[in-house]
């Protein structure tokens, strides 16, 4: 009897430290109109990647990779609220294609006896399509963070969520991009 208590304490702790095996993304667009956008557009995201992990967890000799349904859906939704906020006018039957791929998107968390370090990287490719003319460009963004003990994975869905708006608010309000939705 005195050994089912310490047993079912222990089987307790450990369910509430599991953590479930996949990343939970989820980039929400909150900024405000920062440019005017008065075009009809559609849009696609298209995950390039050549590693689906967006995790990756180094612990000493052993990598852990986690991936995170959903990624695409996600980033679009994001990506029309931010154009749908500055003007534009999201369509499928539209003739001017917006699409966004990809390249990029992860966090490397190495984890050490007591601290811990998250490096992240985000690199989308965008292209707006017309009939008659193409624009394309690059965003990149990194975001580091070291933190006692062993890695929070809320903290690093944060940071990329986090890096993500701000990549999506850059091409919003990038000039060249829209000189050109203008031309």
């Amino acid at each position: 009897m005195k050994y089912i208590l310490p047993c079912f304490a222990l089987l307790a702790l450990s369910a509430c430290s599991s953590q479930p095996n996949q990343m939970i993304l989820n980039p929400v667009y909150q900024g405000g109109k920062l440019s005017s956008i008065n075009n009809s557009v559609s849009t696609s995201v298209i995950d390039l990647r050549g590693d689906p992990a967006t995790l990756k967890l180094i612990k000493s000799d052993k990598t852990q990779t986690i991936a995170s349904p959903g990624l695409t859906a996600s980033l679009k939704s994001a990506l029309d609220s931010a154009l749908s906020r500055n003007g534009a006018s999201i369509s499928n039957l539209a003739t001017t294609r917006f699409e966004v791929d990809i390249h990029t998107l992860q966090a490397v968390v190495s984890e050490k006896m007591v601290s811990h370090t998250s490096n992240a990287k985000v690199e989308l490719g965008v292209r707006v399509i017309r009939s008659d003319s193409n624009f394309s460009k690059v965003y990149r963004g990194t975001a580091n963070f070291d933190g006692p003990l062993s890695h929070d994975r809320a903290k690093v869905e944060g940071q990329l969520n986090k890096l993500t708006v701000q990549l999506i608010t850059r091409m919003v309000s990038d000039p060249e991009l829209l000189a050109f939705l203008e031309g």
